[in-house]
């Protein structure tokens, strides 16, 4: 019997070619065949082009050196390229449905990077200098590592108690060269590029036929953060932990193998900021308790979680335990004191607000307020809604609940500890939100009401809410410029200042940012210390004691026997936007606090918006 050839080039039977409608495209692959309409690819290179022209239009026609007190004023000097500009990359999301494979990917992956540039890499072009001060400061702290040679017993406080994110922005200038202030002027916008890339990846995993959309949503939630800080670096490992937490509930036959990743991502997890590991460790805690639950078979299910994740939640609350009280003995000292007053007030105190939300501000900085409160709600209220009214979770919801939930039990706590909103409580539940709506959306048939299906509903809204928040974001997000910024003046002072390194230096606090940048270059690796009785010929930069609670800058003995003074017109945009009516008298006091500290102090070095004084007495 003879066997039959396998068919050759030259043996296969011919066929006609496909013929194909006039304006499609066929794209063909060793794995996949992906067709894609010719029209479409007009129109996405179209959107593309436009979005990347305008967004570079916008940042060669836009420059901002100073800032007045006016929480609208970013969003004003906005030309109408830019809306048009993120009109054409959020466009880019609703065509993402007719395009497949790679294409798709493509796609949505550079829908993602445009979007986040519109967000977020905008100021870092259009500002002439780095916005938001507590960049400045925690950039400082990283030289002062770098110039002392190790983080352990170091001089600052927060760099020996969490060194982790400062070794990196560290080894960014000792390693890779990069300039300090460019890395504070640029870092946003390189981080956003990151998270979003790492954004999509997760979202894909959990739901490909949503992740642009439920990235874009959470991108477009994050009207704070992502400045130069150990609590954006910290959202790298956060979102990439979640993955390796999903991979390792999903993904079986790997499991041993992601174990092993999550269980080497701990200490950089502990090490780096001090929320995100106890968030973590209590969001995996409820998980394990979520599913039991609404389960019928309790002690399996549990013994089934702990197999899963066990390992990781052991060694997570292993180091905590053991970095907090031997290490971190101090901010685990300050968290107890949180609680503990939080408790002692009780629930009869939450009706009084935190205690550092300005009560009479300004009305553009009160529009500010009332949108990120918005926002941070309707992200509540959306993650609450998931959890009530959907009833079939697979494992991986379980442990995202787990996550928001954790999030939302801090509120009480946060209420006491963040300025204006609850932050981190808000930017510890968005999330786990948008991670579990990809999920959903995925598997559609959960989302109903009864018999009516929602999940093409709960879509266009996810994409409404994207929308809208991201054209609140010049608002929500930069409305407190004017009193975040140090324009080129002020870094000026502050050198000359950083430069006094055998004299101390008093600030007005929060008026020390700009040293605590420039101290390192000078040798002065010092941490900034709160002002004492006698400070005369005490070399160091010092800030008042009671100064940041509630603004007042009333001169007294103390400040009297300071080598120099630095005082600043930021306070001027502070006052006037956080205060509005109430500013007058604050205002007064540092016309008269000024006036004090020119009767016994020299003025030595000016740029018009900044003042160094010299006391007399010093020889």
């Amino acid at each position: 019997m003879r066997h039959a050839r396998p068919l050759t080039t030259s043996t296969r039977p011919w066929v006609a070619p496909q013929a194909f409608s006039e304006g499609e495209l066929l794209m063909e692959s060793p794995r996949s065949e992906a067709q894609v309409d010719l029209a479409n690819l007009i129109v996405i290179i179209a959107l593309v082009t436009v979005a990347v022209s305008l967004f570079f239009l916008t940042a060669a026609t836009v420059h901002l050196g100073e800032l007045p007190p006016d929480s609208f004023f970013f969003v004003s000097q906005l030309p109408l390229g830019y809306w048009l500009g993120l009109l054409a990359s959020v466009s880019l999301f609703l065509l993402r449905n007719r395009v497949k494979d790679r294409a798709r990917t493509l796609l949505e992956s550079s829908a993602l990077i445009l979007f986040s540039a519109y967000l977020f890499a905008l100021p870092s072009l259009v500002y002439q200098d780095p916005r938001v001060l507590d960049s400045y400061q925690h950039e400082g702290d990283a030289l002062v590592l770098l110039n002392s040679g190790g983080w352990y017993n170091g001089p600052v406080w927060y760099v020996y108690q969490f060194p982790g994110a400062y070794t990196f922005f560290a080894q960014l200038t000792a390693v890779a060269g990069i300039d300090p202030f460019q890395l504070i002027k640029y870092y946003p916008a390189a981080l956003a590029v990151v998270l979003a890339i790492l954004l999509y990846a997760t979202t894909r995993t959990l739901g490909p036929n949503y992740s642009a959309v439920s990235s874009g949503f959470i991108l477009s939630g994050l009207w704070f953060q992502l400045h130069l800080s150990p609590q954006s670096l910290e959202l790298i490992p956060y979102v990439g932990i979640i993955y390796i937490l999903v991979k390792m509930i999903d993904d079986e036959p790997r499991r041993k193998l992601w174990s092993i990743i999550a269980l080497v991502s701990v200490p950089v997890l502990v090490m780096t900021h001090p929320e995100t590991p106890l968030v973590l460790t209590l969001g995996t805690v409820a998980f394990f308790l979520l599913k039991p639950l609404v389960s019928a078979e309790r002690i399996k299910t549990m013994r089934s979680n702990l197999l899963v994740i066990g390992p990781f939640f052991l060694a997570l609350s292993i180091m905590v335990l053991v970095w907090w009280t031997a290490i971190a003995s101090g901010a685990l000292a300050q968290v107890e004191s949180i609680v503990k007053g939080a408790l002692a007030i009780g629930l009869g105190g939450i009706s009084h607000g935190a205690p550092n939300v300005p009560t009479t501000p300004a009305p553009s900085y009160q529009t500010v307020i009332l949108i990120q409160e918005t926002v941070a709600v309707s992200v509540w209220l959306l993650g609450l809604s998931l959890l009530l009214f959907v009833r079939r979770f697979r494992t991986r919801e379980y442990f995202l609940a787990g996550l928001f939930l954790a999030a939302i039990s801090t509120i009480p706590v946060a209420l006491f500890a963040n300025a204006d909103v609850l932050q981190r409580s808000y930017l510890f539940s968005l999330f786990p939100t948008g991670l579990l709506l990809a999920s959903l959306l995925e598997r559609g048939n959960v989302l109903r009401l009864g018999a009516l299906p929602l999940a093409r509903l709960v879509g266009a809204g996810l994409i409404l809410m994207m929308i809208a928040f991201s054209m609140l974001m010049p608002i929500a997000r930069y409305g407190g410029d004017s009193f975040d910024y140090l324009p080129q003046s002020s870094l000026f002072v502050s050198d000359v200042a950083s430069g006094l390194t055998s004299n101390s230096v008093m600030f007005p606090h929060p008026g020390e940012y700009g040293w605590r940048f420039f101290a390192p270059s000078h040798g002065n690796l010092g941490a900034v210390l709160l002002e004492q009785k006698n400070i005369a010929g005490r070399p160091g930069g010092y800030v008042k004691f009671d100064t940041y609670a509630e603004f007042n800058l009333t001169f007294t003995q103390a400040d009297n026997t300071s080598d120099y003074i630095l005082v600043s017109n930021y306070y001027q945009n502070l006052y006037l936007l956080r205060f509005g009516s109430g500013s007058t008298y604050l205002l007064n006091l540092k016309m008269a606090f000024e006036a004090q500290a020119a009767m016994n102090f020299n003025l030595v070095y000016s740029t018009g918006t900044d003042r160094l004084y010299e006391n007399r007495n010093l020889s």
